[in-house]
């Protein structure tokens, strides 16, 4: 009777033909399901597409041998779709990558030569065309640009300009001694005009998106 008993338990963990099919039906429709999608190339989008699909596929892992031949060719072109969908997202998302890094390389090569000068900067941000003769010019080149397009900087514009507004203090620090007389007073100047515009700008800046984010949520 226990043998019995054990050899029947056994036999209804195991899972029947009917069970491996739907299973594996289940994994077709949702790899279909996926080939149908309007691609959204995000590596958040494809992770959440992917947890499905691992979900469905580890449930076939001791079913494959219950499988009749039919439904397994199925599954097997169903797995074969499913890693081409994997290869096409990868490599979308990898060139969307690429070109909003371009993209950003491009916004700070464009902001950097406003408020500076056509390549004046580099990645570095040494500031070496800079010097203790044309320093002042440089800051007032610099506070001017602000001044004039204040009312048209994002809040990703500000971060930028702040970042270039401290490494250009950095290489005062460092040109300082030999500035002619008078100009370190009049830098002193335009830096508490261009504290002025930012305080009463970039607040401004933020507050206006973080409305928008509330208008389009």
């Amino acid at each position: 009777m226990t043998a019995a008993l054990v050899v029947a338990a056994f036999a209804a963990c195991q899972p029947t033909e009917s069970e491996a099919s739907k299973n594996a039906s289940k994994l077709t429709a949702y790899v279909d399901s996926i080939q149908n999608l309007t691609p959204d190339y995000t590596s958040n989008t494809w992770a959440s597409l992917d947890a499905g699909y691992q979900e469905r596929i580890l449930l076939m892992e001791n079913e494959k041998e219950q499988l009749e031949a039919e439904d397994q060719a199925k599954l097997d072109a169903s797995i074969a779709k499913y890693n081409a969908l994997k290869a096409s997202y990868e490599e979308n998302i990898k060139l969307k990558e690429i070109a909003l890094s371009d993209a950003k390389m491009d916004f700070r090569t464009n902001l950097r030569n406003a408020l500076f000068g056509e390549g004046l900067i580099g990645s570095d941000m040494s500031f070496a065309f800079a010097n203790a003769n044309n320093l002042l010019d440089v800051y007032q080149k610099f506070v001017n640009s602000v001044d004039d397009n204040k009312k048209n900087y994002s809040r990703e514009d500000w971060d930028e300009i702040e970042v270039l507004y401290e490494a250009l203090d950095t290489r005062k620090n460092a040109v300082e001694k030999d500035l002619p007389q008078g100009h370190n007073n009049k830098i002193a100047g335009l830096k508490i005009k261009y504290s002025a515009i930012r305080a009463t700008n970039r607040g401004g800046t933020k507050g206006e998106e973080n409305e928008k984010a509330k208008d389009n949520s």
